[in-house]
């Protein structure tokens, strides 16, 4: 495996094996648990659970969750998380579970609306609310498209399906308190956000950003703000919104196209204040995709973003006047991006799959990519390493000493050691 070799270098290895993995969540008792059988050709297998010792990363137990049944069932990875209350929550096809942390043993499980029917309806992830309780929404795929996971979107397309569940379920007894349904398909994952004293849920639609809300035990839409419309003629829908400060940003083409990619920030008080901005409409290559959210630091009132055959970009952002390029790099990456260590000395991480080529559908044709460290201030490379598998969507979770976590699909789960002095997160 060709990784960098120099003195104080960052080095990577394979610690556990986990088919089809998508991600990675760690409690503040720094018990690691990995959510995997829910991405590309594993995901046939069916979605399973583990946890792993922190140091040795042996696996101490694995949870096979309990699939709907049917044929050819869609799996989409949906997500996982530890709860405030010390339960693990997992959102997979169209169920929600509750695990036991210290054994794996599923306590509960609850079945949730399948909107487009059992085999083609999946839940995308959730949000935790200020009092604990849970809120999902649900995605779906076109009947009769024989792909899995995100690929449904990119081979089969997503016109025509119906408008999205939303679900708020107590964590505590697993009972749905209230059900919803959004104006539209909600293709991105739900953003959840407190605003000056209220909790707002944010919702992505095809060309509109859409917000609810919070109003005790529902969701209501809040008619005062918006919806934005947030694209234009070739750009393709937006992932998700991100929690910015006094705004939210979304950006579009989670979907392969020609069009260059376009990111908006709106703000939360007043709709109509809005700032649009296409950091790589210089860009030559034949096709824009962006199927990870950007991330914010608010702090620094700074963005970072990506598109996969753009580049690497770090914008900063005036609430009057709106965005501007802090710096720009030849880094390609689909994956999320990660920030690390305190303000004044923040570190984004991110991979780079190099210049990939197109398939037909405008996804990337590449088996390795690599890891790069840069000082979030000026984009000063800090180190790397090469020839990881592919890691393309999916996420790098840091750990409490600084390392990553690196989820891959294929090749399970890495741990990856930064460069020296860049040792927390």
């Amino acid at each position: 495996m060709p990784f960098a070799a120099s003195v104080g270098a960052p080095k990577a290895s394979a610690v556990a094996n986990l088919p089809g993995l998508w991600s990675v969540a760690i409690d503040s008792k720094d018990r690691v648990f990995a959510f995997a059988g829910v991405v590309g050709d594993f995901s046939t297998a069916g979605p399973f659970v583990s946890r792993l010792d922190p140091t040795s990363h042996r696996e101490l137990w694995r949870t096979t969750l309990p699939m709907v049944e049917g044929k050819d069932v869609w799996i989409y990875p949906g997500g996982v998380g530890v709860h405030a209350n010390g339960y693990l929550y997992v959102a997979y096809a169209a169920r929600l579970a509750k695990i036991d942390p210290s054994n794996g043993k599923v306590l509960s499980f609850i079945d949730l609306p399948a909107p487009n029917g059992l085999a083609n309806s999946s839940y995308n992830g959730f949000v935790v609310l200020k009092d604990g309780m849970i809120v999902t929404k649900s995605h779906h795929r076109k009947a009769n498209c024989p792909a899995q996971g995100y690929r449904a979107f990119i081979v089969c397309g997503v016109d025509g399906l119906p408008a999205s569940a939303l679900v708020m379920i107590d964590p505590k007894t697993m009972k749905i308190v209230w059900t919803g349904e959004a104006n539209e398909l909600i293709g991105g994952r739900i953003t959840a956000t407190q605003f000056r004293g209220t909790e707002y849920v944010y919702l992505a639609g095809l060309d509109k950003l859409y917000r609810m809300r919070r109003d005790g035990a529902r969701l209501v839409a809040d008619t005062g703000w918006g919806p934005v419309t947030y694209r234009e003629g070739k750009e393709t829908p937006g992932t998700a919104a991100v929690g910015f400060g006094d705004f939210v940003v979304i950006q579009t083409n989670a979907l392969p196209t020609a069009a260059p990619m376009r990111i908006t920030a709106v703000s939360q008080s007043n709709a109509s204040q809005r700032f649009s901005f296409h950091p790589f409409a210089d860009s030559s290559a034949e096709w824009s995709f962006t199927p990870s959210k950007a991330s914010s630091d608010w702090a620094a009132r700074r963005i970072y973003t990506s598109e996969a055959y753009g580049g690497f970009a770090a914008l900063d952002f005036d609430p009057r006047r709106g965005f501007s390029i802090a710096w720009k790099a030849s880094q390609y990456t689909g994956s999320f991006i990660t920030l690390m260590g305190k303000s004044a000395e923040r570190v984004v991480v991110a991979t780079d799959m190099g210049v990939a080529k197109a398939d037909d559908f405008g996804a990337p044709l590449h088996r390795q990519e690599h890891l790069v460290w840069r000082r979030a201030s000026d984009g000063t490379e800090l180190g790397r390493v090469e020839g990881l598998p592919r890691n393309f969507g999916l996420t790098l979770t840091p750990s409490e000493r600084g390392a990553l976590y690196y989820a891959t699909g294929a090749k399970g789960l890495w741990l990856v050691t930064p460069p020296t002095g860049q040792m927390r997160r």
